[in-house]
């Protein structure tokens, strides 16, 4: 995996050497709020991050994770992941968080954006998926800026804090994102 800047955030590769800067922010308050996130120690989280794979290319399975950092500060503000099931390889899912202080300035689009960009310029996937609550409205309009379409509802589609709730799904197409490049290109 190689590092992603944009304009104002840097989305730094999850490996050991900064595990543990990763589990801090998942800590932080609110962020369980919309996302199942697992609970685990700091020992268990370092083990997750070795095992998973160092590259994302075509073909790669597993889960990929990035740190968002400020670039002017340096600061941690959030993470970024794409999963790619080794059952479904065609499609990955998308997952995004920022720490309460970072929200409502853009920077979750910025970094998704980015994520969305990288997955499909590095990769041979035809789709990446994204999934929020309804009741999310900023991941919801986040996404619609982002290019993503909202695909349907799946009623008791996630578990978040031990309770059934329905998700919204919506997809980016590798034809969504050809399309756009070519406007680069041309505008």
């Amino acid at each position: 995996m190689r590092q992603v800047q944009t304009e104002r955030l840097e989305l730094v590769p999850v490996e050991l050497r900064n595990a543990r800067e990763l589990w801090s922010v998942l800590q932080q308050p609110n962020l369980r709020e919309f996302q199942d996130i697992p609970r685990v120690s700091i020992d268990e989280f370092e083990r997750q991050v070795r095992a998973r794979p160092r590259t994302l290319a075509s073909g790669a399975v597993g889960r990929f994770e990035w740190l968002i950092r400020r670039r002017d500060t340096g600061g941690a503000i959030g993470w970024v992941s794409l999963r790619i099931h080794d059952r479904s390889r065609q499609h990955a899912e998308l997952g995004y968080s920022l720490i309460a202080s970072a929200r409502r300035k853009g920077y979750a689009s910025e970094a998704l954006a980015a994520l969305v960009d990288e997955a499909f310029a590095v990769s041979d996937l035809n789709e990446l998926h994204a999934c929020t609550i309804p009741e999310n409205e900023a991941s919801r309009r986040v996404l619609d800026r982002v290019g993503f379409d909202e695909s349907r509802l799946l009623h008791g589609g996630a578990l978040i804090r031990n309770r059934r709730v329905d998700i919204v799904l919506y997809v980016y197409t590798r034809a969504r994102y050809l399309a756009r490049m070519r406007e680069r290109v041309v505008g």
